[in-house]
C-alpha cells in the first residue's frame, strides 16, 4: 500500500545519509591515516657553504671544475674552480690604464709646477722692474726736466701694474694646481679601484677547502637540478659543500599541499634510499615560510624542511645521501 512504499522510502533515505556520512568519515579518516611522504637529503649542520661569488665584469659566471663528489678533501685544498670568462683580459687592460693614468698624472703635475715656477719667475723679474722703477721715479722733478720725471713716474705705475698681475698669475697657478691635486688623486684611485676589483676577482675564481670533510654537490632550487661543472649561475647560489660528520641533519622538500601536516615538532621515519633496512626516527627543527618553485618536479611550490636526528645516525649515512620519510 501507499503506507507501506513511504515507509521504505524513508528508510531507504535514512540508510543513505548513514552511508554517505559513513563513506565521509572513512575518507577522512583514510586521508588522515595517509602522512605525507617527504624526500631529500643528508646534510650537515656545520658544513661550509661553498656559494658562487659575485665577481667583476659579469653577473653569472660558470663553474669550470667541481673536485670529484663523495671524494675527501683537506683543508686548503681547491675544490671549486670558476670560469674567469675576460678576468685575465680584463686585469691586464686595466692595469695597462692604470700605468696611462699615472703617466698623464705626473705630465699634469709637472705641468701645473712648471706654470707655477714661470709664474714666479715673472713676478721675481717684475719685483726688479718695479724696485727699478721705483728708484728712477724718486728722482725729483727740479733735478731732471719735467719730462723725464713724468716719464718715471709712468713708468713705476706700468712696473706696479706688471707686479700686481705676475702676482695674480702666480695666485691663480697654485690655486689651479691645488684644484687639479685631488682630481688626479681622485683618477688614479678609480684606476687603481677598477683593477683591485678585477685582480680580487681573479683571486676567487679558486675557491679552497676551510675544513676537511665530504665534497657534496649542491642542488639548484629553482630546478632541483645537481650543480655540475659547465652549470651557469647567480651569485650565492649553492654550488657545493663540504661536509663532515660531525653533526648530521636532514634536509626536505614538502609539497604546498602536504604543508599542512608538516609543522616543528612532528617526529619522521626517515630512510636513506642506499640503507632500506634502516629507519631513524627525526625531528622537524624548521619550516621556510615561503615555497618555491621546482620546473622538474610536479606543479606547485615546495617548502624546505629541516629535521635531526633524535638518536645516533649509523655511520653509513653519509652527507649528500638521498633519503625519504614519513610523518606521523
Amino acid at each position: 500500500s501507499y503506507a507501506r512504499w513511504e515507509d521504505r522510502t524513508r528508510r531507504n533515505e535514512r540508510m543513505t545519509r548513514i552511508l554517505v556520512s559513513t563513506y565521509g568519515v572513512f575518507f577522512a579518516l583514510t586521508m588522515q591515516a595517509a602522512p605525507p611522504y617527504l624526500t631529500g637529503v643528508v646534510a650537515d649542520g656545520e658544513s661550509q657553504q661553498i656559494e658562487m661569488p659575485s665577481l667583476a665584469t659579469a653577473w653569472m659566471r660558470q663553474v669550470e671544475w667541481l673536485a670529484p663528489e663523495g671524494s675527501s678533501v683537506q683543508k686548503g685544498e681547491v675544490v671549486v674552480r670558476v670560469a674567469p670568462g675576460t678576468l685575465i683580459e680584463q686585469a691586464e687592460i686595466r692595469a695597462t690604464a692604470l700605468e696611462e693614468q699615472r703617466v698623464t698624472t705626473e705630465l699634469n703635475r709637472a705641468q701645473g709646477e712648471l706654470a707655477i715656477l714661470d709664474a714666479e719667475i715673472a713676478v721675481s723679474q717684475a719685483q726688479s722692474m718695479r724696485d727699478l722703477a721705483w728708484l728712477d721715479a724718486q728722482i725729483p722733478a727740479s733735478a731732471n726736466n719735467e719730462l723725464s720725471f713724468e716719464k718715471a713716474q709712468l713708468a713705476l705705475a706700468d712696473a706696479e701694474n706688471a707686479l700686481r698681475l705676475a702676482n695674480a698669475t702666480l695666485a691663480n697657478a697654485k690655486a689651479k694646481q691645488e684644484e687639479l691635486e685631488p682630481v688626479l688623486a681622485m683618477r688614479i684611485a678609480h684606476s687603481e679601484e677598477e683593477l683591485r676589483l678585477v685582480q680580487e676577482s681573479l683571486a676567487r675564481v679558486e675557491i679552497r677547502a676551510q675544513q676537511e670533510g665530504i665534497m657534496v654537490y649542491g642542488e639548484n632550487e629553482r630546478t632541483g637540478n645537481k650543480i655540475f661543472p659547465g652549470a651557469t649561475m647567480m651569485p650565492g647560489d649553492l654550488i657545493a659543500t663540504i661536509a663532515t660528520h660531525a653533526q648530521l641533519l636532514f634536509v626536505f622538500w614538502a609539497h604546498d599541499a602536504d604543508i599542512m601536516h608538516i609543522r616543528p615538532g612532528k617526529r619522521l621515519a626517515v630512510v636513506a634510499d642506499a640503507l632500506p633496512e634502516k629507519t631513524v626516527e627525526a625531528e622537524i627543527t624548521l619550516v621556510s615560510d615561503y615555497a618555491s618553485s621546482r620546473s622538474n618536479w610536479s606543479q606547485g611550490g615546495y617548502f624546505k624542511v629541516q629535521a635531526k636526528p633524535v638518536q645516533q645516525l649509523p655511520r653509513e649515512f653519509l652527507p649528500g645521501m638521498a633519503v625519504f620519510a614519513q610523518a606521523y
